[in-house]
């Protein structure tokens, strides 16, 4: 497998994870258009699950969207290089996150346990063959 793939993979796994932690949390505005279409709809927003309902379409959504993208940014770079790459920008992020608290991902705040996940997944896929 290459590295890219793998890399692909723990990006993937890490997302997903994350995404599993997150969108539970998030509620919709009780006031705002969303709000009242869907108590047009008879779903009362305070109540609603965004992760009990579409939670099941995460996994494909990010698998769908990570491979592309990951494949497109590392495919002028030699895969021998890849791994190496990889680690730094992890490394990179997880320095942010120690000094800052947390490093902003589109809007997420993502903390320094999770990236070290997403680093101890990089590196159990490269130790794979």
């Amino acid at each position: 497998m290459a590295n890219i793939d793998k890399v692909s993979l723990a990006l993937s796994e890490w997302a997903f994870k994350v995404a599993k932690s997150i969108l539970p949390q998030l509620n919709i505005p009780v006031g705002g258009r969303l709000a009242g279409m869907m108590q047009i709809l008879g779903v009362n927003p305070a109540t609603y699950s965004i992760w009990n309902e579409l939670g099941f379409l995460a996994e494909p959504v990010i698998q769908t969207m990570v491979t592309p993208v990951v494949g497109k940014m590392l495919s002028g770079i030699p895969d021998e290089q890849v791994q190496e790459l990889a680690l730094k920008y992890v490394d990179a992020f997880v320095k942010q996150a120690q000094e800052k608290g947390s490093v902003n991902v589109f809007g997420i705040a993502i903390d320094e346990s999770d990236l070290n996940d997403l680093r101890e997944m990089l590196v159990k896929r490269f130790k794979e063959r």
